[in-house]
C-alpha cells in the first residue's frame, strides 16, 4: 500500500479536506444532523391513563393515614388507662383491625366516655377503610379492563399493527388474529397479550431510537440566516433492505454450490496469526451485544501440519478456489497427505479461513453484492431479482399486503438457505428478521437557525467536556501504562509485530490489569470532584440546583482536554412549541452521548442520510481530519457486528479488516498482520507496513474503552457509551442540575426493589394489580415523583416509560421489577409531554437531534 486510495486521496496525515475545527478547546459541529422521532404521538398514551383510579388510590392512602393516626391515639389511651396492657386488645390496632364486639363491650366498661369516643372514631375509620379498599379494588379492575380494551383497540390501526409485524413477525399472525377477533380468551391470555401491546405502545410513542415508521428519520441542517427550527411536511416513505445476516446466509448457500464454489476467494481470518507452523486466533466477544460490552480474547493456539500451513499461507482473498486447487496439484516437495478439499474444509471448520461469498461490511444492499458475484445467465440471478422486487413491494405496498409478502420472503429464504428465517428471539440488540426497514419521516427540509446551532455547538459543549473527562483521562493513563510495559518488555525503538505484541500482552495481562485498577481509582476521584462541583450547596429535598458556568469552566481547566475526541450527542429541546424555540424559550438536555465511531456515518440509516445530504461524509471526514497530527493516518475498521445490520459509509481512508470483508480494493485494506507497535522515548506508536505515518483508529478492534478489553484502545479516540451526568454518587435522590438553559442531569431517584412490591391497608393481602397500583401511589407521594418518567429496571436493556396515572403501564413496571432485587432508577421525563415542540398533523411527538461534534482539545 502506497498511502493512496483509488481516487488519489493521500492517506498520510493531514488529509486533503480542510480542517474545520475551531480553537483547540472548542467543539466543531457538523452542519448535517439526524432528526429521529417517535412514529406515534405521545397523546396515545393519554388514552390508557385513568385519572379516577389514582384519585381512588389516594383516597385510600389518605384514609389509611387518618386511621393510623387515630389508632396511635387509641393505643396511647389504652396504655394511659391501663386497659389491655398485656396486648390482648391493642395488638390489632397497629394492623388496623376493627375491634370485635366482645372487645368493644369490654372497652365501653373500662374506658372513660371521652376515650370511648376515640375508640369509636377508630372503629368507624377502619371499617370505612375496608369498604374504601374493596371499592378501590373493584374500580381498579374496571380501569385495568378499560385500559386493556383501549390498547387492543389502538392496535386495530394498521400502522400500529405494522409495529407488531416488523418487531415480532414470528408471532404477528397470532397477534393480528387475536386483535381482529375481539381480543378475547382466558384472563391469563388477555393479560399476556395486552401486556405486550402496552410495552410496544409505550416504546413507539416515547422512544426515538426505534426504526421503520415507528422511529422515522429526517435530515436536519444548519441554515444561516434563520432562527429556531422550521420544516415542511410530506408523505412518510419506507426503505426496506435484506438484513445483513440474511444476505450472508444466501451468499453462503449460493457459493457452496459446485458451479460457483471455484470462484470463491478464501481469505485468512484477519485476527489469525501464523508463524513457524503455529497459529493463534483472537476474537472479540460480548454478553449483551451493546457497544460497551465487547472483550478481546485469545480463542486458540494450535499447530499447523504441512498441508494446512501451505494452503493457509496462500489464502489471501485474491486467489480463487480454482487457482488454489491448480497450485495444489503443482506443489513440489513432500506430497500432500490429504486432498485439497479436505484441508480447505479443516481450515474453515476451525475458523481459520473464510471460504464463501461475503457481503462486505457497510454494504447497504446485500442483494446488489450478490448480483455482482453471479455471472450472467446464472439461475440464481432470478432469485436475487425476486427478493429485490418483493422487498420493493413490501416497502411500497398497502399495509394489508405486507404480512403475506413477508411470509413469502421468509419461505423463499428458508428454501434457498435451509436455515430459519427468524433468529435471536428475545434479544434487544439484534436483527431478528430477514428484512430491515427504515423510514423517511413526514418531516422535510428541516432547517436549524444559527441560534440553535450555537446552543448545540457552544452552550452544550460543557456537557461534552464533562462526559469526555473520564474517557480522556483513561486514554492518557493507559497510554502511559502500555508505554512503560512496552519499554520494559521489548525495549525502545524496536518494532513489535502485532502478533508478538498480543502474545506478550496476554502473558502479562494480570499485571497490566492491576495497573488499570489504579486508573479506575483515578476516575473515581475525578467523578467525586465533578459531583462535588455540581452538587455544591444542594439540599437533599430540592428538585433543581443551578450551577454557575464559571465554576464548571474552572473545573474543566484543571484537567487537560486531551487527547482529541468526538461524540454523538442526542440533543433534546424542551419547548412549548416551535415559536418558543424561535424565541429561545427552551431547555436543552442531552440524552445519550456516544463517543464511539461517528454514528451518523456508521449506522443503518447512514445511506439514507447521505442520499438526502450528499455532503454528510465530507463534512464528518473533514472534522475527523482536523483531530489528527500531521503524521497521523486515519484508519476505519471493517468490523461486522454479528447481531446488527452492518451498514456504514465508505471513508476515503484505509480500512483495517477485523471481522468481515472490507468493500474496498485490496490495496486500500490493511490486515492486522501488517501492524506493528513501537515505543519511542516520547510515546507509543501503532504503524503498518506500507503506510506512512502513525495509525489513528476510528475505534479499537474489539470496541472496549480500556486495554483490559482491547490492548489497542489507546490508539483510538476516547470512548464513552450511554448517558451523561453524574456517574456514581451515594445519594438516593439527585436534583435536576441546570447551567443556564442546559440541563446537565435530569432529576433522578434510586428506588429499592421492595418499594415496587404490592401494598394494602391493614391485614388485606398485599398482592395483585390493585395492591401494586396502591404501592405506586405511596411511592410517588413519598418521593414527590413527577407523573411521567422512565424507570431503569435491572435486566432490561432500555428504560421503561411510566405514567403513574395509567393502571396498565404501572402494571408493566411492577411486572418487570419482580425479576430483580437490585435497586431501580427513576428519572423525570424531560422534555415532558407538555414540552414536545415537534408537531406533525396537529400531534406532538418526542424527538431528538443526533449530532456530531469534534474537539481537537488543548493541553
Amino acid at each position: 500500500m502506497d498511502g493512496r486510495g483509488q481516487d488519489g486521496t493521500r492517506f498520510q496525515g493531514g488529509g486533503t479536506l480542510a480542517d474545520t475545527s475551531d480553537d483547540h478547546d472548542e467543539w466543531a459541529l457538523a452542519p448535517v444532523m439526524l432528526l429521529r422521532h417517535a412514529g406515534f404521538p405521545c397523546s396515545l398514551l393519554q388514552k390508557v391513563a385513568d385519572p379516577s383510579t389514582p384519585q381512588a388510590a389516594d383516597a385510600v392512602l389518605t384514609h389509611c393515614d387518618e386511621a393510623l393516626r387515630i389508632g396511635q391515639q387509641v393505643k396511647a389511651l389504652l396504655r394511659e388507662e391501663r386497659v389491655g396492657t398485656k396486648g390482648d386488645i391493642a395488638s390489632g390496632v397497629g394492623m388496623l383491625r376493627p375491634f370485635p364486639p366482645r372487645d368493644l363491650t369490654r372497652l365501653e366498661a373500662d374506658l372513660s366516655p371521652t376515650s370511648m369516643e376515640t375508640v369509636k372514631r377508630y372503629q368507624d375509620a377502619v371499617l370505612a377503610l375496608d369498604s374504601l379498599w374493596t371499592a378501590f379494588e373493584k374500580d381498579h379492575a374496571a380501569a385495568l379492563a378499560r385500559g386493556r380494551e383501549t390498547v387492543t383497540g389502538l392496535f386495530r390501526d394498521p400502522a400500529l399493527q405494522q409495529v407488531l409485524l416488523l418487531s415480532n413477525d414470528a408471532r404477528f399472525e397470532e397477534f393480528a388474529s387475536w386483535i381482529d377477533g375481539g381480543g378475547g380468551g382466558s384472563d391469563g391470555h388477555v393479560r399476556r397479550m395486552t401486556d405486550l401491546l402496552a410495552m410496544y405502545l409505550q416504546r413507539v410513542t416515547t422512544k426515538n431510537e426505534t426504526h421503520a415508521h415507528f422511529g422515522p428519520l429526517a435530515v436536519a441542517r444548519v441554515t444561516p440566516g434563520t432562527t429556531g427550527i422550521s420544516w415542511s411536511t410530506g408523505a412518510l416513505r419506507r426503505v426496506t433492505v435484506l438484513s445483513h445476516w440474511a444476505g450472508e446466509a444466501i451468499a453462503e448457500a449460493f457459493s457452496g454450490r459446485p458451479e460457483h464454489f471455484e470462484t470463491v476467494r478464501p481469505r485468512r481470518r484477519p485476527l489469525a496469526f501464523g508463524q513457524d507452523s503455529r497459529i493463534r486466533l483472537y476474537a472479540f466477544e460480548t454478553r449483551t451485544g451493546m457497544p460497551d460490552d465487547w472483550r478481546f480474547v485469545e480463542v486458540t493456539a494450535e499447530t499447523f501440519d504441512d498441508d494446512q500451513s501451505w494452503l493457509w499461507e496462500r489464502c489471501d482473498g485474491e486467489r480463487t478456489v480454482a487457482q488454489l486447487r491448480a497450485a495444489w496439484t503443482r506443489r513440489g516437495g513432500t506430497p500432500p497427505r490429504r486432498t485439497f478439499d479436505e484441508v480447505l474444509h479443516e481450515l474453515v471448520g476451525r475458523d481459520w479461513l473464510t471460504a464463501r461469498w461475503e457481503i462486505p461490511v457497510g454494504a447497504a444492499d446485500p442483494l446488489r453484492t450478490l448480483n455482482g458475484h453471479l455471472e450472467k445467465g446464472a439461475a440464481e440471478l432470478a432469485v436475487v431479482r425476486w427478493f429485490a422486487d418483493t422487498l420493493r413491494q413490501f416497502a411500497d405496498g398497502p399495509a394489508e399486503d405486507r404480512a403475506a409478502l413477508l411470509g413469502r420472503l421468509k419461505e423463499t429464504f428458508e428454501q434457498v438457505t435451509g436455515s430459519a428465517a427468524n433468529r435471536s428471539q428475545g434479544l434487544h440488540y439484534s436483527d431478528r428478521s430477514v428484512l430491515y426497514e427504515e423510514a423517511y419521516s413526514p418531516v422535510r427540509n428541516m432547517a436549524l437557525g444559527r441560534d440553535v446551532e450555537s446552543v448545540i455547538g457552544r452552550e452544550l459543549s460543557v456537557v461534552y467536556d464533562l462526559t469526555l473527562l473520564a474517557p480522556r483521562l483513561r486514554v492518557r493513563r493507559e497510554q502511559e501504562i502500555l508505554h512503560g510495559w512496552m519499554k520494559e518488555r521489548f525495549g525502545l525503538g524496536n518494532p513489535v509485530a502485532l502478533q508478538h505484541f498480543y502474545a506478550g500482552f496476554f502473558e502479562d495481562k494480570p499485571r497490566l490489569a492491576r495497573q488499570c485498577e489504579e486508573v479506575d481509582r483515578d476516575i473515581a476521584t475525578l467523578d467525586h470532584e465533578i459531583t462535588t462541583v455540581l452538587l455544591a450547596g444542594t439540599a437533599g429535598d430540592q428538585h433543581e440546583t443551578v450551577v454557575d458556568r464559571g465554576r464548571l469552566d474552572e473545573l474543566l481547566a484543571r484537567h487537560p482536554a486531551t487527547p482529541p475526541a468526538l461524540c454523538n450527542p442526542d440533543v433534546m429541546l424542551a419547548a412549548r412549541d416551535a415559536d418558543a424555540l424561535r424565541k429561545g424559550d427552551f431547555l436543552a438536555v442531552v440524552g445519550d452521548c456516544h463517543a464511539v465511531r461517528e454514528a451518523l456515518t456508521h449506522s443503518s440509516f447512514a445511506p439514507m442520510m447521505q442520499a438526502e445530504a450528499p455532503d454528510l461524509l465530507d463534512e464528518v471526514y473533514a472534522r475527523y481530519q482536523g483531530l489528527l497530527d500531521e503524521d497521523e493516518v486515519l484508519i476505519d475498521l471493517s468490523r461486522a457486528h454479528p447481531d446488527k445490520t452492518a451498514v456504514q459509509l465508505t471513508y476515503p481512508c484505509p480500512d483495517l479488516e477485523v471481522h468481515g470483508l472490507s468493500p474496498k480494493s485490496r490495496d486500500a485494506v490493511l490486515q492486522p498482520r501488517q501492524l506493528y507497535v513501537v515505543a519511542t522515548a516520547e510515546r507509543l506508536e501503532l504503524r503498518a507496513q506500507g503506510v506512512e505515518g502513525r495509525l489513528k483508529l476510528l475505534a479499537p478492534l474489539a470496541g472496549g474503552p480500556s486495554i483490559r478489553q482491547d490492548p489497542l484502545s489507546p490508539f483510538a479516540f476516547p470512548r464513552h457509551f450511554g448517558g451523561v451526568g453524574i456517574r456514581s454518587v451515594g445519594r438516593d435522590h439527585l436534583p435536576r442540575i441546570r447551567c443556564g438553559r442546559v440541563v446537565l442531569h435530569r432529576e433522578r431517584w434510586r428506588i429499592p426493589a421492595k418499594a415496587l412490591r404490592g401494598w394494602s391497608p391493614g391485614t388485606r393481602p398485599a398482592k395483585g394489580d390493585a395492591a401494586e397500583f396502591a404501592a405506586a401511589r405511596r411511592l410517588r407521594r413519598g418521593l414527590g415523583l413527577p407523573r411521567h418518567g422512565f424507570l431503569k429496571i435491572p435486566g432490561e436493556p432500555k428504560p421503561v416509560y411510566v405514567d403513574w396515572e395509567s393502571p396498565l403501564l404501572v402494571r408493566q413496571i411492577f411486572r418487570l421489577a419482580r425479576r430483580s432485587d437490585s435497586p431501580l432508577e427513576f428519572s423525570e421525563m424531560l422534555p415532558s409531554p407538555e414540552q414536545l415542540w415537534l408537531e406533525i398533523d396537529g400531534e406532538r411527538h418526542t424527538s431528538e437531534l443526533r449530532c456530531a461534534v469534534f474537539s481537537r482539545g488543548s493541553g
